[in-house]
């Protein structure tokens, strides 16, 4: 039976005598449930490899606890913790049949003969690769994808107790992605097993994960289901790494959920859970909008701005503008998807964009977020 895996105050702390001091993670604390698939996203150097690695043992915790259900298995070896881990690179044996490289755990446990057997014809039937199993080919015959579930095959056939995952899809095509990560997510929910997921590909982690939690700089600024980090983003950065978004720079008026876009005689509503400035009227803002919030037209009206289309990208179920607009120094491209072509605007053509009334949000002015 699964059991929950809890951070409490986990510090990294990474020295270096001819560098300065890293601290990779800060003060983490948060509990994956027993059974779910927990991704954790952010961008290169936020500390989501390093608490996956910390985790499965092969990096040591500067302070701060991690415990699997009641045990602290944070002083515990990694060959003690019953950790499946499976890596980007897949790390499979090529001097090895796919039979092998699969039940290579069970024999370093001592498992019986006839028992190595059953497990391994269980999990490659699991993971879809029954066939395989019977032609039993050096695992550099296998495509990526099945590359890729012989290392989840390996991972999962001693029975771990938590699965970790470091970007495993990183490596495979476009396509391949798509259809593994479902692979995946059916995989984990057959074996409920507390799984634990690395990726900085918002989109793959929004598809795969029952709960993200985002980093930035060894910090999680937020954990949350898929639909929560992107319609109710707890500040600009999460917003803006969840998905796109497009971002002015304004101040509250009146009310505290209206705002005016700076030297424009503009006024934004938003509806009150969107508002994360909590500011009185006058306070400095950044207005958010995702591209589907807003519009593109070819007539101005009071709440426009006008711009110039760059590129139309045609996307399937929608189209894509590009907008420039002038912003204090210089120019900024904004993103607006609409639900079909608007007649009579080409590329290169003068544009009017405009936030849907109640829509986007309001965080307080970062510095690291570029705004206009």
């Amino acid at each position: 039976m699964s059991l929950n895996l809890s951070y409490q105050g986990v510090n990294k702390i990474f020295n270096d005598k001819t560098k300065a001091a890293v601290h990779a993670l800060r003060d983490v604390s948060f509990t994956v449930n027993p059974g779910e698939l927990f991704c954790l996203l952010g961008p290169s150097g936020c500390g989501k490899t390093t608490l996956l690695r910390s985790t499965a043992g092969l990096e040591t915790i500067t302070s701060g606890k991690i415990m699997y259900g009641d045990t602290d298995i944070t002083t515990i070896p990694p060959f003690r913790r019953n950790i499946g881990m499976v890596f980007q690179s897949f790390a499979l044996y090529p001097h090895m049949n796919i039979f092998e490289n699969v039940a290579y755990g069970l024999r370093v446990r001592k498992v019986p003969e006839a028992e190595v057997k059953r497990k391994v014809t269980e999990v490659m039937e699991l993971v879809g690769l029954q066939d395989e199993l019977k032609r039993n080919p050096s695992p550099m015959g296998l495509s990526g994808g099945q590359q890729q579930r012989v290392a989840i095959a390996r991972a999962l056939v001693y029975d771990p107790d938590i699965l970790l995952l470091d970007e495993p899809l990183a490596n495979l095509d476009a396509k391949l992605r798509r259809y593994m990560r479902a692979e995946i997510r059916r995989i984990q929910k057959r074996t409920n097993i507390t799984t634990l997921f690395v990726t900085h590909d918002q989109e793959e982690a929004m598809a795969i994960g029952d709960r993200l939690a985002v980093l930035k700089l060894g910090v999680v600024e937020q954990i949350g289901t898929s639909d929560e980090l992107y319609n109710k983003p707890e500040n600009a950065f999460v917003s803006n790494f969840i998905g796109k978004m497009n971002f002015f720079s304004g101040q509250i008026e009146g009310s505290c959920d209206s705002a005016r876009i700076n030297g424009r005689p503009i006024i934004v509503s938003v509806d009150h859970e969107k508002n994360r400035s909590d500011g009185m009227p006058g306070t400095k803002v950044l207005i958010g909008a995702r591209p589907e919030q807003m519009e593109v037209s070819s007539l101005a009206s009071s709440n426009s701005i006008e711009g110039k289309v760059g590129i139309i990208q045609h996307l399937g179920q929608f189209i894509r503008y590009e907008v420039t607009v002038p912003c204090n120094v210089s120019e900024k491209t904004m993103e607006i998807d609409m639900p079909q072509l608007v007649p009579g605007i080409k590329e290169g053509d003068e544009v009017f964009i405009s936030i849907k009334s109640g829509k986007g949000f309001f965080f307080p002015q970062e510095v690291s977020v570029n705004e206009q």
